[in-house]
């Protein structure tokens, strides 16, 4: 009992970590060995193999080479040529021309006598002329002669002249100097593309090449197009080694190759054979699937272990930090519920009765607040006064006085809709076309008052707008406010515009004028006052609308104040667009 009651007094992390190694180290260290002595088996299949590969081409186009050196031999020593070479000063134009045909068709034969061989010319001195298998050259050009000042030089069968591989013979042998010439000599040119392809036939593996060059560096042909810094750093493997043939691993542009290379002192070449790693060690794909199987079976084991444990605790936990956060989040109606009798199950109740008791609490400050709330609507809408009444009687007094009767009966209908929609006190809310038609009437009563030393230009309500449902007085303040403070004792002329636009939030009224007592400093001082209700000094007017929205619609809606471009005051009522508002 000891022993178990120090085991469950472990945490939840040891446990987890403990099963961890002891199931998993075991697995990764059978797993490993798999791995590396599998990758060593492979890496020395793939070097017989690539060493197999590269002696077996190496030697055939070594055998190539130097069939070709020996028909070489054999073609300059031919008797019909010397004989050709020595008497064509004397012979008739006939047989000048049979033997310069004769020798055409050798040089075909030539050519045709090997795979390697692309073409095949005769340059004779004493003709002026080249002898190729399938045409007949009446110029040897100084370019063409220039071949023998490389030859003075070169003992290498295969050289390189002018960006092709040939090989090639003088007669007489020896070394010309001082611009003289042998009496002919043959050129080989080798068939650069059937290297190629015999290069290409080695790659077994794509992302693999396969380059032949000579030892001294001077011409390289690849089985496949590389860049040319690469085929130089793969080609200078076997330079400073001694040994005719080698392996090794090299790393170009981050990436790792497998590289041999055997050389040919007699033909002075060398073929240097390299793969990708990632590419040569592919077979290693099934001892990396049984380590994945290892590795998986142990994941599976620490999974079950796991499993149990979250089972049976880190579940519920996650259950009751989850009812926590939801909690935090405002939703106070969470029970949770167990099936067993241990101490999640107490924990579980505790929460529940703490929550029953939380919403007991909410619930009485709730209805509180509500009475509150509405308490405060109604004062505000109470604190409406229309102070402009007996300027409106004066007005309407001179008009009875002038005997214009058909604007007094204009103004008194007016007035009978003002004070007839500001009477309904038990009404909380209207529409907001009734709220609209109201300002405006409120507008063409100071229209007619201040006559034409004031312009209304009054927008239309989008169609969609009209019946929203929305706190009465919230429109006529705006205005009032823009003629009170703005235009009363504007000296000039006078301007007040209304707009209304949809917007995907909402809908947005405007409300502006040109007036020019504002200062930026009393604007901004009034934007601040607006966003914070401490510093509310009144409860009418702007405040008196702005808090009325926010206590409807929440603070996303209210008013905002701003710069018109009138130059005056900019006053934007925010409204929803739908009845789907948190109240």
């Amino acid at each position: 009992m000891p022993n178990r009651r120090n085991l469950l007094s472990v945490g939840l992390y040891p446990k987890i970590v403990l099963v961890f190694m002891a199931a998993l180290l075991p697995v990764l260290m059978i797993g490993s060995m798999i791995v590396v002595n599998g990758e060593k088996a492979f890496r020395r299949e793939i070097n017989m193999s690539l060493s197999s590969r590269i002696h077996f081409y190496i030697t055939e186009l070594n055998t190539a080479f130097d069939y070709i050196a020996n028909l070489k031999r054999e073609y300059i020593f031919d008797q019909d040529i010397q004989k050709f070479n020595a008497l064509s000063s004397i012979m008739s134009d006939y047989d000048r021309r049979v033997g310069v045909l004769d020798i055409e068709k050798k040089m075909l034969t030539l050519k045709s006598s090997n795979a390697y061989i692309a073409d095949a010319g005769l340059y004779l001195m004493s003709e002026h002329k080249v002898i190729y298998s399938n045409r007949i050259a009446y110029h040897i050009s100084e370019q063409d002669a220039a071949v023998n000042n490389l030859l003075n030089r070169q003992t290498a069968p295969v050289f390189q002249w002018n960006g092709q591989l040939m090989m090639a013979e003088r007669f007489p042998e020896g070394t010309y100097d001082n611009g003289s010439l042998p009496a002919y000599w043959l050129e080989i040119v080798l068939d650069r593309g059937k290297i190629e392809s015999t290069l290409a036939q080695m790659l077994t593996e794509s992302g693999g090449n396969a380059i032949l060059s000579d030892m001294d560096g001077e011409w390289r042909v690849s089985g496949n197009e590389v860049d040319d810094r690469f085929e130089r750093h793969m080609t200078e493997l076997y330079k400073g080694n001694a040994e005719m043939t080698g392996q090794r691993v090299v790393t170009v542009d981050g990436r790792h190759y497998i590289a041999a290379y055997e050389r040919s002192p007699k033909a002075n070449i060398a073929l240097t054979l390299y793969l990708p790693e990632e590419i040569v060690l592919k077979p290693l794909a099934v001892y990396q699937m049984w380590f994945r199987i290892f590795i998986a079976t142990a994941i599976a084991i620490i999974f079950l272990f796991a499993y149990w444990i979250y089972l049976f605790l880190q579940r519920p936990l996650q259950r009751l930090v989850r009812a926590f956060r939801k909690v935090s989040e405002g939703a106070f109606d969470v029970q949770l519920k167990s099936r067993n009798r241990d101490e999640i199950a107490y924990f579980y109740e505790q929460f529940n009765r703490m929550m029953d008791t939380i919403q007991a609490l909410i619930r009485d400050v709730y209805e509180e607040s509500i009475r509150s709330q509405r308490a405060e609507l109604k004062h505000l809408q109470a604190q409406i006064n229309p102070h402009f009444l007996y300027n409106t009687y004066y007005r309407l007094h001179r008009m009875a006085q002038d005997e214009d009767t058909d604007n007094i009966k204009r103004y008194t209908q007016l007035l009978g809709d003002y004070l007839k929609y500001i009477a309904r006190n038990a009404q909380e809310e209207a529409t907001l076309r009734m709220e609209v038609d109201h300002a405006r009437t409120y507008a063409d009563i100071l229209k007619m008052r201040f006559r034409d030393n004031l312009t209304v230009r009054w927008g239309a309500l989008p169609a969609e707008a009209e019946h929203i449902p929305v706190p009465r007085l919230i429109v006529q303040p705006i205005v009032e406010n823009a003629f009170i403070h703005g235009l009363e004792e504007l000296d000039g002329h006078g301007i007040l515009q209304f707009s209304a636009a949809a917007e995907a939030k909402g809908l947005t009224l405007v409300v502006e004028d040109n007036g020019d007592r504002l200062t930026d400093e009393q604007l901004s001082e009034l934007a601040g006052q607006l966003r914070n209700r401490k510093d509310w000094s009144e409860t009418t007017g702007l405040f008196n609308v702005h808090g009325r929205l926010v206590l409807k619609f929440g603070p996303p809606f209210g008013l905002r104040l701003s710069r018109s471009r009138l130059g005056g005051l900019r006053v934007e009522i925010h409204l929803p667009i739908d009845e789907e508002v948190e109240s």
